[in-house]
């Protein structure tokens, strides 16, 4: 019978694979050793995006998994998007870990009710707590229904704050923050939106504690004592709450459409093109991560670029394709944003500056000094030495066939088989048309159908 060989391992490998053994072992126990005397102090400043709520939501829940003792958010903002603002309201009120508010130096609109969301809430002396009117996205009020809602939302954290803290406070001041129809004799009137200073928070208890700094915050909340455990930003989650800021969202698809517009019109593939591409990209990419977006949302987009190119290229004239193509895009884009009024309206806003855009270039671009800086205008003369490749001279006058539909760049086909990139006078040319070369300026081949004057 056959002896069964085993495989020798050598002594170093041994060594390693105990020291690999001790280390883990050894680490598992740090970790369940660490000191949980912790406070976790997380910041929020600055605009509220879908990229801050993801931020805050894992720094809570890191807090949590740690096991700290309590969690400080030191608040600083003029506010941001609601459906980002509820997240983190939601995230506070559910976290297993109790949550104190250091507002330093305002929360404004979103930033009252995450405010108002926490168990006790300290204020700088110069902060202001308040002003959360819901607007939509070109800062006009939003709609009553809208508003309504908005009251309601900031009346239950009031109550809710209320009944956690053992205080009796006025709701309805939640409610004048929100709508300045709401009227509160001596606090606010009719037609003012209400927005709090420190002492004012404390006198009608919508604050617990002022301070001048958080050290003396932590002194006056009893948590001087804990470890401090400051959370920051990966450079990820700051990117992408860069790139969903309700202001830089839109500047990446007027950019993106813009640029593919402008390469559709141009021949071959260019830097617009590129950019064009990259800024959808970005817009999208950081909606996925922010979980603003799915991957449908990707899918779709993509099989809206799909039928816009066979639409361009393949299939004669503007029709179904097209028209699919268009919705699937813009359909793509809404159901990015948590309410559809959201995403409408940034497609909307999108969509006019894009067409401005588009405007100025073809009427401007071709004339300006920066064109002139980064494109070559001046020709290059044959007795100076220069030789173009090939000597687009050559072809005026020649006649070819439409190989791709002229829309108006597109390509034909001469009768010696070279093929040509050209533009069109701006007509529609379709595949299969004779057209005649009229001019050559530089390297853009311009050409007019046979039988037009």
């Amino acid at each position: 019978m056959e002896k069964k060989k085993f495989m020798k391992v050598s002594p170093v490998t041994i060594v390693l694979l105990i020291i690999a053994i001790l280390v883990t072992v050894s680490s598992f126990k740090k970790i369940e050793q660490e000191e949980t005397n912790l406070l976790y102090v997380i910041p929020l400043d600055g605009t509220i995006s879908g990229g801050t709520a993801d931020f805050i939501k894992r720094a809570l829940n890191e807090a949590a998994t740690r096991k700290a003792e309590a969690v400080l958010l030191e608040l600083r903002t003029f506010g941001g998007l609601a459906d980002s603002m509820t997240e983190i309201g939601d995230a506070i009120s559910r976290s297993p870990v109790p949550v104190d508010v250091f507002i330093e130096g305002r929360a404004i609109s979103a930033g009252a009710y995450i405010a108002l969301c926490a168990n006790r809430i300290v204020m700088s002396t110069e902060a202001v707590i308040g002003a959360s009117q819901p607007v939509v996205i070109d800062g006009t009020p939003a709609p009553e229904k809208t508003k309504a809602a908005f009251r309601k939302m900031f009346r239950g954290v009031a109550e809710a704050r209320a009944a956690k803290r053992g205080i009796e406070l006025d709701p309805l001041i939640a409610e004048a923050m929100v709508d300045p129809d709401v009227e509160i004799e001596g606090v606010v009137a009719k037609g003012e939106l209400l927005a709090l200073t420190a002492q004012e928070a404390l006198k009608y208890n919508y604050a617990d504690l002022t301070a001048a700094n958080r050290n003396e915050a932590l002194l006056k909340l009893g948590l001087d004592h804990l470890t401090v455990v400051t959370v920051e930003q990966t450079p990820v989650e700051g990117l992408v709450r860069f790139l969903t800021d309700p202001v830089i969202s839109p500047i990446l698809l007027i950019v993106g459409f813009t640029a593919l517009i402008i390469e559709v019109f141009t021949a071959g593939f260019g830097v617009a093109g590129v950019l064009g591409i990259v800024s959808l990209l970005l817009f999208f990419g950081a909606r996925i991560l922010s979980g603003l977006a799915g991957m449908e949302v990707i899918l779709l987009f993509l099989l809206g670029l799909v039928l816009l190119v066979l639409e361009a290229f393949f299939i004669p004239g503007f029709g179904f394709a097209g028209i699919l193509g268009l919705i699937a895009t813009g359909g793509s884009i809404v159901l990015s944003y948590a309410t559809s009024g959201q995403g409408i309206a940034a497609l909307v806003v999108s969509l006019l500056w894009t067409m401005v855009l588009v405007s100025l270039a073809f009427q401007y671009l071709q004339r300006s000094e920066l064109l002139k800086k980064i494109v070559l205008k001046t020709s290059a003369e044959e007795q100076e030495g220069y030789r173009a490749v090939p000597l687009y001279q050559d072809y005026l006058g020649q006649t070819g066939i439409v190989v791709h539909p002229l829309r108006p760049a597109g390509v034909i086909e001469l009768a010696s088989g070279e093929r040509l990139d050209v533009v069109s006078e701006g007509a529609f040319i379709p595949a299969g048309q004779r057209v005649k070369i009229i001019a050559v300026e530089g390297r853009r081949i311009l050409v007019r159908a046979e039988g037009q004057n």
